[in-house]
């Protein structure tokens, strides 16, 4: 079975955890500050479809539904999807907040990739994946440098 992860940076910001989550968990507002995925469409009810606008300057934008998993501050915001039969594809996206101390958290995204096609969609969507989800974590970084 192929695995395969894709990580962002780890970045610090400069806001309490709750803050961050605050906006993080606001999906209306990713129209404002989210360079990636944007817009992000749906409820973070878990199990619901969340329709996701990816920007991929070397393939082309892509709309993809996929499913929340988890919607807590403790847990993370992670959604995903299957394609076909578990077998095939399976991906998770987690984005994940460590409180540092009162005034300071921060901040990792990743996603993670099992099946038969993993190596295909690495191949042809990790440098576009790994560039949006740097840009996430410094867009919410730059988000609360002011």
């Amino acid at each position: 079975m192929f695995k395969h992860t894709l990580y962002s940076d780890k970045v610090t910001i400069n806001a309490s955890r709750e803050e961050v989550w605050t906006l993080l968990t606001d999906l209306d507002g990713y129209r404002d500050w989210n360079p990636f995925t944007n817009p992000v469409i749906g409820t973070l009810e878990i199990g619901a479809p969340v329709e996701l606008h990816v920007k991929m300057p070397l393939r082309g934008d892509r709309v993809s539904t996929e499913y929340v998993q988890s919607a807590d501050i403790d847990g993370g915001l992670a959604w995903g999807m299957t394609m076909g039969a578990k077998w095939l594809l399976v991906a998770r996206r987690d984005q994940k907040l460590e409180a540092i101390d009162d005034q300071h958290c921060s901040y990792q995204t990743w996603d993670a990739f099992s099946g038969l096609l993993t190596p295909l969609v690495v191949r042809l969507f990790g440098k576009d994946m790994l560039k949006g989800f740097n840009a996430v974590a410094y867009a919410l970084q730059d988000r609360f440098s002011r």
